[in-house]
């Protein structure tokens, strides 16, 4: 899996090696084999071979005995707005997270290495020691930063920010001073879990949420994917997770930076009000934030996860949504443009995790990976806390549907990026009319998907949308997708059950619905969706239509409701052993309400073991006495 930790050790670092012009046709480059050569030589504590030497990667400690300054040191070479810098000379020893100073007494936060650069972003210090992100950059430039090896930013206490809203730098809104360097505090940036320090998920987090629960459950420690068009609910939806935990003992950090960071305090009025903000710190960007502080965000929201994971807590962390990790990437490939590799060249591809792909990409890749491989349940040596991850992000209107361009709205992503009118393509007038008459078409679609994508801009959320090459980039570094298709206040989220999916499988599932094969659900409602497109008239069909139809109207939910693991047992219950056949949605819904009313009256106990216990299978007991209840009924 390309989120498997474990693998950035050397040779991984030689499979990413970029090929070069002259490099041996199968694939392993000149450096690649100097590399492996110098690894081996000092394994076996022989003599280094001159000509591996000459050829192989440089390493740290090469690096090092060259020049010590040269690796912690850098020049500005560019600045841009909201702090962020772009540093020239700088190695890649010096570790993200690390505090830069330069030479006039400004300090910056080192984000990321894109050789042969590197990217900070700017702040402020208070004489309290506070941190405040700086709106000037300008005055950097040219002038020289220094790495600290010792000094890192850290992210506050994971206990002193319950029920606060912080910034990008961990300071709270309330103006109270930040309390970091205790047991509970995170580095912004660090290591991911290594595998030996990692666990299996086995013990499923309960989202409240019957459609995800039951069709992509999610475990503690898994890292999911929740994606689908502006308008679809996916801030409701995590909103609605964090809610359904107030009675679990599972912390939760909700980072709001997109649509959602102009609305922090409407959510924390909400959390309040659902007696969810307690339990709960929310991590924003102010106003008109670049990318680089929304990554930053993005990682002290983690740091604080992790603060609360160290002390052996289970942690929900909502990051709503996936813009800053995605955008900043963009940005630090615009800032430095001689990473891009031109189109036809043998440096263009490389090999990464198995895999041949563009050198931009497997860059791209390794960032992305290193902060979502921060997702893990610890073992219990490490007090057998975990992070769950739910990351939001929203693709085009229309993307999965058959009828989308997807040339067209790949542009900007690895598709083609065609431009805005004829006049701006060089050469048009010269060109053959059959191209000409093509690229105009090509422009026209252009600007119908254009169209097309901004008719939902009442959305907020349709400023932060991502390419479906990006969304499909994502599926495949996270454990599984939520996929939502529509969303309906008073009927709930419709998920895909084609396409949402988890890989953890069954050991992240709720105890009673393994013992009711809540798998088949899933199953059905696929088949249902297949025969409805591709027909199959009969019987067998009439029955399929009917069971996916009681299906729905269990998996309605209205807005702001939240559904109890005894609940949705109740309603799976009575699905699978046939009391909801031959009934319409309404009737379904109808029917399921009566029958959790009434096992709340007379099953309180079995209901509070079920909600208690998520892990537990049902007793034979229990299901003895849910079939009763919906016989008598």
């Amino acid at each position: 899996s390309p989120r498997s930790p474990g693998r950035r050790d050397a040779t991984a670092t030689i499979a990413a090696t970029r090929r070069r012009p002259g490099d041996r046709g199968d694939g392993v480059s000149r450096r690649a084999r100097g590399t492996e050569a110098v690894a081996r030589a000092r394994i076996a504590g022989k003599p280094v071979p001159e000509d591996a030497r000459s050829s192989a990667a440089p390493t740290v400690e090469s690096v090092e005995d060259e020049d010590r300054m040269k690796n912690f040191s850098g020049t500005c070479a560019r600045a841009e707005r909201g702090g962020v810098v772009a540093l020239e000379g700088m190695r890649s020893a010096a570790p993200p997270g690390a505090v830069l100073r330069f030479a006039d007494g400004g300090r910056a936060v080192l984000l990321s290495h894109r050789e042969p650069k590197t990217f900070a972003l700017m702040f402020d210090g208070g004489e309290g020691g506070e941190r405040r992100r700086t709106g000037d950059g300008a005055r950097a430039v040219g002038k020289t930063a220094e790495a600290s090896k010792t000094e890192f930013v850290w992210g506050p206490s994971a206990r002193a920010t319950r029920g606060k809203i912080v910034d990008a730098f961990g300071e709270a809104r309330d103006g109270s001073a930040m309390v970091t360097g205790t047991e509970d505090s995170s580095k912004m940036m660090r290591e991911p879990p290594s595998v030996e320090e990692r666990k299996p998920i086995t013990t499923p987090l309960v989202t409240g949420i019957k459609a995800v629960d039951l069709l992509a459950p999610v475990g503690r420690g898994q890292c999911m994917l929740v994606s689908g068009e502006p308008g679809t609910g996916l801030s409701e939806l995590g909103l609605t997770s964090i809610v359904a935990q107030r009675s679990t003992g599972v912390r939760c950090v909700y980072a709001a930076l997109g649509a959602q960071a102009s609305r922090v305090d409407e959510v924390a009025k909400r959390l309040e009000g659902d007696g969810a903000m307690s339990h709960t710190t929310i991590v924003t960007v102010d106003d008109e934030p670049s990318e680089a502080e929304r990554y930053a965000a993005t990682c002290t929201a983690f740091a604080i996860a992790e603060g609360a994971r160290a002390l052996g807590e289970d942690v929900l962390l909502v990051l709503d949504d996936f813009t800053g990790l995605v955008n900043f990437t963009k940005d630090m490939a615009r800032m430095a443009p001689q990473l891009n590799v031109a189109e036809g060249t043998e440096e263009q591809m490389e090999e990464y995790e198995g895999m041949l792909i563009s050198a931009s990409l497997a860059e791209r890749r390794r960032f992305l990976g290193m902060t979502l491989q921060r997702v893990a349940r610890m073992n219990d040596k490490l007090k057998g806390g975990s992070i769950t991850l739910m990351g939001v992000m929203y693709h085009p209107k229309g993307a999965y549907k058959k009828t989308f361009k997807s040339g067209v709205e790949g542009a900007g992503s690895g598709g083609a990026v065609l431009p805005s009118s004829v006049e701006s393509i060089k050469g048009f007038d010269s060109m053959p009319a059959a191209v000409q008459e093509k690229l105009r078409k090509a422009l026209e679609e252009k600007a119908k998907a254009a169209h097309v994508s901004t008719a939902d801009d009442e959305f907020p959320e349709s400023a932060f949308v991502q390419s479906r090459p990006m969304v499909e980039e994502f599926m495949s570094i996270t454990d599984g997708q939520v996929f939502v298709d529509s969303y309906d206040p008073a009927k709930g989220w419709i998920i895909s059950a084609k396409d949402s999916v988890s890989r953890i499988g069954a050991p992240g599932a709720a105890g009673p619905f393994r013992s009711l094969n809540f798998l088949q659900l899933r199953l059905d409602l696929m088949q249902s969706d297949d025969m409805g497109t591709f027909g199959s008239a009969g019987t067998e069909k009439s029955k399929l239509r009917s069971r996916s139809e009681a299906i729905r109207g269990f998996l309605k939910q209205k807005q702001g409701e939240v559904a109890s693991l005894a609940e949705q047992t109740v309603g799976l219950f009575a699905i699978q052993k046939g009391f909801a056949n031959n009934k319409t949605a309404e009737e379904v819904e109808d029917m399921l309400a009566k029958a959790v009313k009434r096992a709340t009256e007379t099953m309180r106990e079995e209901l509070e073991y079920i909600n208690t216990n998520p892990s537990s299978a049902l007793s034979e007991e229990t299901m003895t006495k849910l079939e009763t209840l919906l016989r008598n009924l």
